[in-house]
């Protein structure tokens, strides 16, 4: 059974720590600078407590780390896991800046490949039912995507100045799904943002209500739309449309249960009401595909490169709403704009 050190103990880490569980994998330890935290999740895990990062790297019956710590210590992290040759599985996004994301994935050189990005939602059973309806040409050539994530309520105001924005904090992964989906780099970013949920919002400097379109060089579209507030639930939807068809990715209910009477005609149960409960079997999933990918020796199926190139759009996306124009993409990652 693998041993895992787990660093981080906030809410993603008690997210993965389970899915470590669920895949049958061994969590060894549990590192954060909160010791009360990290002491907490260890416990209920049957873990130890590592008293630092260090520590936790070179604990002998570790194979593999995951890191879910704060975004800004992602990077040494990740450096410090590879150099201590463990397999490394990081929660997203892999750097809070560009430049950040740039200078790991340059430490690390041909290694990237090899650090596993937690870019979960390719691992939702429906939304990889669409990518594989894409690639078997079920639906012909897929000419427009469009992503629809939107959470049920904003997250709490003194999150969004350490957020890095909601290109980089929430819509990051629409911004992997995209990539993943349309088979293609984009070549170009257009977005557009209001506040309309809480004025707040706008006033620590950020938006919440996004929508971004991207275009890859054979013409393909990608319409990305991201509201901070829904009044019916966890909003996740993705549709692919294509020379001979459509996929769609939709939103589970909770039960499945519709009413049929005089007064009501099939409404439908509500839906899932946050990511947990949406993406719960993902977590488990992409655990189970970095332990397998590391069994049997194979580079990650998302890494760092990933991450970089997610963390470009994002750049570019927030480039676009504040110059006002549509942002040029490079292959390289480099940056076009002032």
């Amino acid at each position: 059974m693998i041993g895992l050190a787990l660093l981080g103990a906030g809410r993603m880490a008690k997210v993965h720590a389970e899915a470590i569980s669920a895949a049958g994998a061994r969590l060894v330890t549990v590192f954060d600078v909160a010791e009360a935290a990290a002491a907490s999740l260890a416990s209920k895990a049957g873990a130890s407590v590592a008293r630092t990062a260090e520590e936790a790297l070179s604990h002998p019956e570790v194979t593999a780390v995951l890191i879910a710590t704060s975004s800004d210590t992602h990077v040494k992290y990740v450096i410090d896991a590879v150099q201590a040759g463990k397999a490394v599985m990081c929660e997203k996004p892999l750097a809070p800046t560009l430049w950040e994301a740039q200078q790991c994935v340059d430490a690390l050189g041909d290694r990237s490949g090899k650090v596993f990005l937690a870019f979960n939602r390719r691992f939702d059973p429906g939304h990889a039912a669409v990518k594989k309806a894409i690639e078997n040409g079920e639906i012909g050539n897929l000419e427009q995507l469009t992503i629809t994530s939107r959470d049920p309520y904003p997250p709490p105001l003194e999150y969004i100045p350490k957020s890095g924005g909601l290109f980089r904090d929430m819509m990051i992964h629409d911004f992997d799904m995209a990539r993943w989906m349309l088979g293609e780099e984009p070549i170009s970013v257009h977005s557009r943002g209001s506040c309309l949920v809480d004025p707040e919002i706008g006033k620590l400097g950020d938006i919440d209500t996004a929508c971004v379109t991207l275009v890859t060089l054979s013409g393909k579209q990608a319409l990305i739309l991201n509201s901070r507030r829904t009044a019916y639930g966890f909003d996740q939807r993705i549709e692919a449309f294509g020379s001979a068809g459509m996929a769609i990715s939709d939103n589970p209910k909770a039960t499945g249960f519709k009413r049929f009477s005089s007064t009501s005609f099939g409404a439908p149960d509500r839906f899932r009401a946050f990511f947990m409960e949406r993406y719960g079997d993902s977590y488990r999933l992409e655990i189970e595909a970095f332990l397998n990918g590391l069994a049997q020796g194979q580079s990650a199926s998302v890494n760092a490169i990933d991450g970089l190139r997610a963390v470009y759009l994002a750049e570019a996306a927030g480039a676009s709403l504040r110059l006002g124009k549509a942002i040029e993409l490079k292959p390289n990652c480099e940056i076009t704009w002032q």
